[in-house]
């Protein structure tokens, strides 16, 4: 779990980051990023739901 918190920082860092640089949320790779940090929060949230559901 903890590599996939690592992802899920690196990428909110690396979404700050891009936006600043382009000025726009409407461009391409900051979509690109987005979506994968989306993924990344995704797969962290089921895995905490089946963690819970087990205890």
């Amino acid at each position: 779990m903890d590599s996939l918190e690592e992802k899920i920082n690196e990428f909110r860092k690396k979404l700050k980051e891009i936006v600043q640089i382009k000025g726009s949320f409407a461009d391409e790779e900051v979509i690109r990023i987005s979506q994968q940090l989306d993924t990344y929060i995704v797969e962290m949230q089921s895995r905490q739901k089946k963690e819970s559901a087990i205890q």
